[in-house]
């Protein structure tokens, strides 16, 4: 007498999504070091040595995040632990400057951090492309191992060419900080043009409560938008705010910044935060303006 094997229906189910997902995902490729994800014309690149930073993002060849001929230190696209009150300059951010171990599974690019020697923090980044929705996913985790309580909130610091327009939903509450001035509400919509003439030392950075969960750059006719968990603004970490935008004095780069919910993370505990990446070249229909109700329709229809 034969016997049949039976494998549930959920099962069967699991193993079907498991494969379709490692399809979905694009082949991520190794040379010189660096990791690319390759999505037709888009390019994703990241240097695990340099604490696992994205180095480019590429449409059709061209970088539309600033390299280290820009700035030796400030450059890509980096992931911080807020608020900085407590940690002050990059430069003494372990988990920002070295190294981070690699593995990879089904085109996934898993990459952690050693322990941050001040902080007690690990970091870990995990990083594909989804080559049906021509999208970037970055997987954020903080685990606390300084074997006390802390809270923290996640921080995504993005670097980008000056001269564009960067535009988010406005939230509740009033934006501060030096540059707050600079930007302009319509419509529900926040927008900072950036104004070359009005950067200088004492006027770089403003912060605001966001809404719908993405900020947007438009450099040219690029877009390039970030969506994130959307917060209360109660929930931001003290001094911090869920958009962020720094412009650097010399006008050598602008900072797109969100982040998300201010927890706090037991010895041991950890806490996770994704955020999808968009590139898109603008269709000539749609003016590259600030302000243009257009601009924002093409975004949340883009993100749907």
């Amino acid at each position: 007498m034969k016997k049949f094997l039976i494998v549930p229906a959920l099962f069967l189910a699991f193993i079907s999504q498991a494969q379709n997902s490692a399809n979905r995902n694009a082949l991520l490729e190794r040379k010189n070091g660096l990791y690319s994800i390759v999505l037709q014309n888009q390019v994703l690149e990241i240097d695990p040595e340099q604490g696992g930073r994205i180095t480019a993002l590429k449409l059709d060849g061209k970088n539309f995040l600033t390299s280290k001929d820009v700035h030796p230190a400030y450059w890509g696209s980096s992931f911080w632990p807020s608020p900085q009150s407590v940690w002050k300059n990059p430069a003494v951010l372990e988990v920002d400057q070295k190294p981070y171990t690699v593995s990879v599974e089904n085109n996934v690019l898993k990459m952690t951090s050693p322990k941050d020697s001040n902080l007690g923090y690990v970091f870990t980044k995990q990083i594909s492309g989804d080559a049906r929705k021509g999208t970037y996913t970055i997987k954020y985790v903080i685990s606390n191992e300084s074997g006390k309580v802390q809270q923290v909130a996640p921080w995504e610091v993005t670097r980008v060419h000056p001269n564009g327009i960067a535009f988010y939903p406005k939230g509740t509450g009033e934006r501060w900080g030096n540059m707050a001035g600079l930007a302009e509400d319509k419509d529900g919509i926040t927008w900072f043009n950036y104004p070359a003439d009005k950067i200088t030392r004492s006027t770089t950075k403003f912060f605001s409560d966001g809404a719908e969960g993405w900020v947007a750059q438009l450099n040219g006719d690029i877009l390039f938008v970030k969506k994130f968990p959307e917060i209360a603004a109660t929930k931001a970490a003290p001094g911090e705010a869920e958009v962020e935008i720094y412009a650097n004095p010399d006008k050598l780069y602008v900072e797109v910044e969100n982040q998300g919910e201010y927890v706090e993370l037991q010895p041991g505990a950890s806490t996770a935060w994704e955020v999808t990446w968009y590139l898109r070249k603008l269709p000539p229909s749609i003016k590259p303006e600030a302000g243009n109700p257009a601009l924002t329709a093409f975004v949340r229809n883009l993100i749907k």
